[in-house]
């Protein structure tokens, strides 16, 4: 920030870069802390009288358009609440001064700028020290150039506005401010004379929401948090780091709403996506995220349906005009449609100063119910089969039960001794802490395995059988799988890709090595079982070779349930549910329904991991 005194009025220039929001709060400070009787922005002229209308309207976001005789292109500047020149013109409406759009009057396309600094540096080094930071890569613009004529132009309204008026803020765009600096200090005649002017035709039309993201400078998410700061009396300075951590959360929650429960992303996962985002972002030497970072962290962490919502997320803007049912403005890159009108028009927007940079990220959509109707009429209902991947994963949950269930009946079978000359299988920290008052140190022995495990009970849900109407067994494909026996959620209710339909467990058994059974829910018991958690579990005492049951649940398996196994001679060995984090349950718990062998070849296309 440079302040230049005169004899009779004291100017603020202040450099910027349109629609970054630091400098738009930088703005707002000094319109806090100071008292300017005109505020000055570095805007084409001819735009001035139709600009104080749409920022009125304002959270609604809209935009003012030009058009000269060539019908082939339109100029327009986007309301955006984010830009430091809608932010100037803002103060003064609200503060009762007057304003004056000091840019030049023939309308042209801007010069775009090389890449800068992240703005988010300015925590660090200042403003002071950022603007000098920027104004250095930035450049001097070359005598007599394009730029350089559009600073005479300001440096000539800034010396007008004296006239009039005693603290003025000049809000000065870094591409010009370097030589409108120059120019003011010079203080020689300047030639602003205009042969002629084309005549321009303006009108404001509100911008579709969905389109938003192509003309706002801050994701239209952030932007939505700093108008709704806007309104409370108290509020601090977005941090927009801080917005995207709430987008992350924000999401899960919306996603979790959704019904897609099994799916919910923790905490700790969520941190992982943030770090990976994180390092995504330091890669392409910046301090803050893209779009499509944030999209692609988000694939990373929760797959294409969680990516999918971030970026709708990420778009939102919750702002609508009244009349919903209003033509809108449709905004891309550098096109514009009218409303009421199928031709787009090549287009110039003013408050944009980089080139956009167009990245892939390949996304899956969920499909549409159309699509999700399509696929159930499809549906050959004498061909199902699992997808490989999660066989390999419930297999290997499976070996991990089996070896921890029998590791805790070693543990309990351990005698302890008083060490004398061997550790033998370790310390027992139990029966030493027992006897500390002794001073003897207890070790313990573990017996040898006597036996095995093949049979794993795993209840994910034993209280709500209602939501569990799909009771099936499969069978084991090679010797290397299980005999899988199980309830869960219609995979019809969830249909996600062509012969592909994803559902989750209530709860599972599994029989290794494999062997053939009947289907358990066919069996009439006297008596009946209470739930189908019992079904599974008996299936499991009735067909299991072993004298062991790895039994994985929230609570210790009841009286009944313990009668009915010593009765059949065996024993359940309970392993707590909570033993295991939350995220391994949820991506055990999501299982794909394929409709065919054929189907394998193409369900990784559909399937996240």
């Amino acid at each position: 920030m440079k302040i230049t005194a005169s004899d009779n009025a004291a100017i603020t220039l202040v450099p910027f870069l349109h629609g970054k929001i630091m400098f738009t709060e930088h703005v707002r400070r000094l319109c806090l802390e100071n008292v300017f009787d005109c505020i000055a922005v570095d805007l084409p002229e001819p735009f001035e009288p139709y600009l104080a209308e749409a920022i009125d309207e304002l959270p609604v976001i809209s935009a003012v358009i030009a058009q000269d005789g060539n019908d082939a292109l339109a100029y327009f500047v986007p309301i955006d609440p984010c830009d430091a020149v809608i932010e100037g013109i803002r103060q003064s409406r609200q503060n009762h001064i007057s304003f004056a759009c000091i840019g030049h009057p023939l309308l042209r396309r801007p010069t775009l700028l090389p890449s800068l600094p992240d703005e988010y540096a300015i925590g660090k080094l200042g403003f002071d020290g950022y603007a000098s930071l920027c104004l250095r890569m930035a450049g001097n613009p070359e005598h007599d150039g394009q730029q350089d004529i559009e600073a005479q132009y300001i440096a000539y309204r800034i010396d007008k506005l004296k006239n009039g008026y005693k603290n003025i803020l000049a809000l000065v765009h870094f591409r010009h401010f370097t030589r409108v600096n120059y120019h003011l200090k010079t203080k020689k005649k300047r030639d602003v004379s205009f042969s002629s002017l084309p005549y321009y035709s303006f009108r404001k039309e509100i911008i579709n929401p969905d389109h938003l993201y192509f003309v706002l400078g801050e994701l239209p998410f952030v932007t939505a948090k700093f108008e709704k700061t806007r309104h409370e009396s108290f509020s601090e300075n977005i941090d927009i780091v801080a917005c995207i951590k709430d987008l992350f959360r924000e999401t899960r929650d919306n996603y979790n709403e959704t019904g897609q429960e099994a799916l919910a992303l923790s905490p700790a996962r969520i941190q992982r996506g943030l770090q990976f985002l994180r390092n995504l972002t330091v890669m392409n030497n910046c301090l803050i995220p893209t779009l499509f970072d944030i999209v692609a962290s988000g694939k990373g962490v929760g797959g294409n349906s969680y990516a999918l919502h971030l970026l709708k997320c990420a778009r939102y803007y919750p702002y609508l005009p009244q009349d919903i049912n209003s033509p809108l403005l449709s905004a891309g890159i550098d096109r514009i449609t009218l409303p009421g009108e199928q031709i787009p028009y090549d287009a110039v927007n003013f408050l944009r100063d980089f080139d956009f940079v167009w990245k892939k990220l390949s996304i899956k959509p969920d499909p549409s119910e159309f699509q999700k109707q399509k696929y159930r009429f499809s549906w050959n209902p004498h061909g199902v089969c699992s997808h490989i991947p999660e066989d390999l994963r419930i297999e290997n949950f499976n070996s991990h039960i089996r070896n921890k269930a029998m590791s805790l009946l070693r543990e309990d079978a351990a005698a302890p001794e008083k060490f004398t000359v061997s550790v033998r299988d370790g310390i027992d920290m139990r029966e030493t802490l027992a006897k500390w008052h002794t001073g003897d140190i207890y070790v313990k022995e573990l017996p040898p395995a006597r036996g095995g495990i093949d049979a794993v009970v795993i209840i994910f849900d034993s209280e709500h059988d209602e939501r569990y109407p799909n009771l099936a067994t499969w069978y084991a494909e090679h010797e290397e799988e299980s005999t899988l026996t199980f309830y869960s959620t219609d995979p019809f209710d969830n249909l996600t890709g062509p012969g592909i339909a994803r559902s989750y467990y209530g709860g599972l058994s599994l029989l290794f090595p494999p062997r053939s059974i009947p289907n358990i829910f066919e069996i009439k018991f006297n008596p009946a079982p209470v739930n189908l958690s019992e079904y599974l579990t008996l299936s499991a005492l009735l067909f299991g070779r072993e004298k062991r049951v790895a039994f994985v649940s929230k609570n210790k398996p009841d009286i009944h349930l313990r009668k009915t196994a010593a009765h059949l001679k065996k024993q359940l060995v309970w392993i707590p549910l909570s033993t295991f984090s939350s995220e391994t349950l949820k991506k055990l718990r999501a299982f794909h329904v394929l409709n065919g062998k054929e189907v394998r070849s193409w369900a990784t296309r559909f399937i996240g991991d």
